[in-house]
């Protein structure tokens, strides 16, 4: 494991109207340290949770046989509740994710809904066993519980890292942030034709769903329109 796999890659999907938005993407590395750490603490309190239901079969005089039914049951739902409760009240983290930077957001990387969360955490034990082929393999970096529930595992931004945009549409929220952040940070590095393609869609997209933002009136270059929009600068 080299320092590539634990640094975020941008990656690029579809997000409002189907305008490219870059996401910094968790690799591989990044992700596996951080079900390492989730692993040994779920194994510890799988450990005391053991010890409690042994104690419990032998005092109410249970059958083996139930006492094995019962630990079964209780394991899994330790598991799956380890992973998916937390995403669910940590908006997409768990404590290894924390320690990592990580979070898990939804396709459009928007914050994940709980039922998404629910979903992807399904199938965690069919993931332990292929989940990191998978996502070696897959551009996106996706596990097979992230393909059902339509997620994606970022990096999440750093504190000191500045946003481009001073100000939103009312309504607006994390994905619309994403996607203006991501097209003024990478506006001026695009091609021509690609820059003036995609900042027409996203200033028809403005003006549409938020008529009056954006000052003045759409002209032959989108970007100074949309950069002074966004960053409360007139004139």
């Amino acid at each position: 494991m080299n320092h590539d796999d634990l640094s975020p890659e941008l990656g690029t999907v579809l997000s409002l109207d189907n305008v490219p938005v870059e996401l910094p993407l968790a690799r591989v590395g990044s992700r596996v340290l951080a079900g390492l750490i989730d692993y040994i603490l779920l194994l510890f309190v799988l450990l005391v949770w053991s010890v409690g239901m042994l104690s419990l079969s032998g005092w109410l005089g249970l059958r083996p046989g139930w006492g094995i039914g019962l630990w079964i049951l209780g394991a899994f739902a330790l598991d799956y509740g380890y992973f998916a409760v937390q995403e669910i009240v940590f908006d997409g983290r768990t404590v290894g994710k924390r320690v990592f930077g990580l979070r898990v957001v939804a396709r459009d990387g928007a914050a994940a809904g709980n039922g998404a969360l629910l979903v992807r955490n399904l199938v965690r034990s069919i993931d332990v066993i292929f989940g990191v082929l998978l996502m070696a393999l897959d551009p996106l970096a996706r596990r097979l519980g992230d393909r059902l529930a339509g997620t994606l595992v970022v990096h999440q931004r750093q504190s000191h890292e500045e946003l481009v945009v001073a100000r939103l549409p009312s309504g607006w929220g994390t994905a619309e942030t994403q996607l203006v952040e991501s097209y003024l940070r990478r506006a001026r590095e695009l091609e021509p034709a690609a820059r003036l393609e995609l900042g027409r869609r996203l200033e028809r997209l403005v003006d549409e769903r938020a008529p009056g933002f954006l000052p003045g009136t759409p002209g032959p270059d989108p970007l100074p329109r949309l950069w002074n929009g966004f960053r409360q600068e007139r004139g």
